[in-house]
């Protein structure tokens, strides 16, 4: 039975650990003198709780400071930077400021440590990296902190979403390849536990399976999110024998280390391998690249995204969660053509 996050003490936390008040706070502060056993159990069953950190300097939480938290995993895709840059601007627009939180929030460790700022600080916060299994965003929710979710997705958690339908996505980047006469196509996904990466991938398999394609002929494979990763990945696919003649990248970065990949191997583009990304980054669009790709609307998302956390924060929480879903876009450019053997 979990106690109600309003009325957690540091006495109830010590209680149920059967130690002292004085050790659970210096646990939750990282006291040297705590053994890292005694604080990960004191943070673990804090985060269980719901316990709320006092804030220094402020009598009530809902002061407003005119401040979201935007929790992103890492910077090192384009289109994260992208969002970002709009998510300030439409911020912006209603008189708020973002503060940056990279970091996977994904243990209760790290939602602990973030603590004081969220409960002291953030009038709300966007999620732009949350992963299927994260314990943070339900976590947030029963906490009562007004929250919106951008580009993924989590399941079983009334959130309000900002997103695009994944599902469809996929299904629209393998139905080109397939147009194109391509019948051995690899799906090289991000992490399993993404909304992105999974839905693409279930898309793409229905469509393909629909269409009369063995499901042998598809090779599936999880990654990350990086060019490193993808290189990897596709170096593999291009070593089999009988090799995809087409890839669908789980997003542009992936696209780009399979590109790396193939001229290394000197498989050329399209002519030997088709390459089909997802997110329609402005490298995509370069003519060094061209790569084909599926746009997302970066801009309406993050305008999106903002004007629900803003419409939260004002009605209190006291609405329904709202589930956007905007619209994609195929664009064709040089990376994707007639499969030679057709």
């Amino acid at each position: 039975m979990q106690t109600d996050a309003k009325k957690v003490r540091l006495e109830d936390v010590a209680k149920r650990l059967g130690v002292s008040a004085s050790t659970v706070s210096r646990a939750l502060a990282g006291h040297s003198a705590i053994s890292d056993d005694t604080r990960k159990a004191v943070r673990e069953l804090a985060a269980q709780l719901g316990y709320r950190l006092p804030t220094q300097g402020r009598k009530t939480r809902r002061q407003s400071t005119r401040l979201i938290g935007v929790v992103v995993g890492a910077l090192h895709n384009r289109f994260m930077t992208l969002l970002l840059t709009h998510l300030h601007d439409a911020l912006d627009e209603y008189g708020y400021q973002i503060t940056l939180l990279i970091d996977s929030m994904n243990d209760a460790d790290n939602l602990l440590a973030f603590r004081p700022l969220i409960d002291g600080y953030l009038d709300g916060l966007i999620f732009a990296t949350a992963t299927l299994d994260s314990p943070v965003v339900a976590e947030m929710q029963r906490r009562g902190i007004p929250l919106v979710l951008v580009v993924r997705s989590v399941d079983n958690v009334p959130v309000d979403t900002v997103e695009i339908d994944n599902v469809h996505a996929g299904a629209v980047a393998a139905e080109h390849l397939y147009r194109l006469g391509h019948r051995r196509i690899g799906l090289l996904m991000g992490p399993k536990n993404t909304s992105t990466s999974r839905d693409r991938a279930k898309g793409a398999l229905v469509w393909l399976r629909e269409a009369g394609m063995n499901p042998e002929s598809v090779s599936l494979v999880w990654s990350d999110y990086t060019s490193e990763a993808a290189y990897s990945s596709t170096i593999a696919m291009l070593n089999e024998q009988d090799r995809v003649t087409a890839i669908v990248a789980g997003n542009d970065t992936i696209a780009v280390g399979v590109l790396e990949a193939a001229k290394r191997r000197g498989v050329a583009v399209p002519e030997e391998l088709s390459i089909i990304g997802f997110d329609d980054m402005p490298l995509a669009g370069s003519p060094l690249v061209a790569l084909t790709s599926i746009r997302q609307p970066v801009d309406a998302m993050a305008r999106t995204a903002a004007r629900r956390l803003v419409e939260r924060i004002r009605a209190g929480g006291m609405q329904a969660p709202t589930h956007d879903i905007l619209p994609i876009q195929l664009v064709r450019r040089d990376t994707t053509g007639p499969c030679s053997g057709a």
